[in-house]
């Protein structure tokens, strides 16, 4: 009798149990469905983005209060610079150009759950971060899109920029006579005949990769890949090369770029060699350089301190006068383009493309600009400054350059030293 009660017992426990454990699964069941129902695409802020986003908040006044002339191709500083091209740094018109040529490769469709970004917010969104700097979390707050739509949209774009435009705004002379125009631009600026451009190397400063070890760190102790660049007379580049490890020298980047073989293989069809103006002796086109890079026929670098004299002095001073235009082609590229200014939170591949996609933009600006906006105001008959001078930093390489190279360099000495000498050269190059 005894275990009848107990069995009795244990079998109402038992469906208590089991009542207790409907009810649970339905309760959970319940909230599951609940949470379901109040899960969305996107947070707060992102989905506010139509009424509070730059794009749709910012953008129309910008657009209302530019009364920056576009027509106006003078290249002069106007009164007031329009608010279209203080925010984005061009003009309406020169955006809506390069809108033209990336949307086929940036635009997305829409979608029944929701609506893309459009081709144009996502071109001002990256303009935006290439001309402040700032970072991918305060872009998120001020044009509600997510860090990590910004971090897809961003690359993308810059990449669409290369892709469209390098053909017709990165492009190296490949005949002879745009070599001729860029050398006689430079010749009638910068007193320098047979010139074909200034060349140099810049560091730019990224976030250390994963697993990369000393690759990328420089002699400065930071992490970079390096811009090589040469520029013309109006500080647009001819040539970039991007992305070669900070821890290599400019000469060493030189060696191994596309610039080096073209000039080693003739495929660039530099022009033949020339007589200077009332000089009976012709000289090969030269490219300037430093003293980072090897002394060639067609690259001139400076003669090393230990072997100056006054007549060398006046040689290195009238190269480094016409080669501070690619350190003055830096210097615009990195103050319109402030990314270039902070350490870049991507991967180096992303990196370089972002630096070319900067690039061309800076060339789009340049073509716009004549006379060039920088440039000294008496360039061609006196100096106020002494840039004659090497900079402090590190002893460079001492390259044993080839005896035509080395006579080459003694010619364009003798030359400024004689029929090529300029009024004001020996007040900035006093005898010791």
């Amino acid at each position: 009798m005894e275990s009848s009660d107990d069995d009795e017992i244990l079998l109402m426990a038992g469906s208590a149990a089991a009542a207790l454990t409907v009810c649970m699964m339905e309760e959970e069941e319940q909230n599951h469905s609940d949470r379901r129902k109040n899960r969305t695409w996107t947070g707060p802020i992102t989905s506010s983005r139509q009424n509070n986003g730059a794009y749709y908040a910012t953008v129309p006044l910008l657009i209302h209060d530019d009364d920056d002339n576009d027509d106006d191709d003078s290249g002069l500083p106007s009164n007031r610079v329009g608010t279209f091209r203080n925010y984005f740094r061009m003009t309406r018109k020169q955006f809506d150009m390069i809108l033209k040529k990336v949307e086929p490769l940036i635009a997305k469709e829409n979608t029944a759950l929701r609506v893309s970004i459009s081709a144009e917010q996502r071109l001002m969104v990256t303009l935006r971060y290439l001309a402040t700097g700032t970072s991918m979390t305060q872009l998120h707050y001020d044009w509600c899109i997510s860090v990590a739509s910004l971090s897809a949209i961003i690359p993308e774009t810059c990449h669409a920029i290369y892709t469209s435009l390098c053909a017709d705004y990165l492009r190296t002379p490949t005949t002879e006579q745009e070599w001729i125009e860029i050398s006689r631009q430079l010749e009638d600026n910068w007193n320098f005949p047979n010139a074909l451009g200034a060349l140099d190397g810049k560091h730019i400063i990224m976030t250390k990769p994963w697993h990369a070890g000393s690759e990328y760190h420089n002699y400065k102790t930071q992490e970079s890949i390096i811009l090589m660049a040469m520029c013309d007379a109006n500080y647009s580049f001819t040539y970039v090369d991007v992305g070669a490890q900070g821890r290599a020298s400019d000469g060493g980047v030189f060696g191994r770029s596309t610039l080096q073989l073209g000039i080693e293989g003739n495929t660039l069809n530099f022009p033949a060699d020339r007589c200077p103006p009332n000089f009976n002796q012709a000289l090969p086109h030269v490219i300037l350089a430093d003293e980072a890079f090897q002394l060639q026929t067609n690259l001139m670098r400076p003669y090393p301190k230990r072997t100056l004299n006054h007549e060398r002095r006046i040689f290195n001073y009238r190269l480094s006068r016409l080669r501070r235009l690619i350190e003055n082609s830096f210097g615009i590229l990195s103050n319109t383009w402030r990314i270039l200014l902070r350490r870049i939170d991507l991967e180096p591949e992303k990196t370089k493309t972002l630096v070319l996609a900067c690039c061309i933009l800076h060339n789009i600006l340049r073509k716009s600009r004549t006379p060039p906006r920088g440039a000294p105001p008496q360039t061609q008959n006196d100096e106020t400054q002494d840039y004659g001078e090497q900079l402090p930093g590190l002893a460079p390489i001492a390259l044993r350059p080839t005896a035509a190279a080395s006579r080459v360099r003694d010619e364009y000495c003798h030359y400024f030293n004689t029929i090529g000498a300029v009024s004001w050269q020996e007040r900035m190059v006093p005898q010791l």
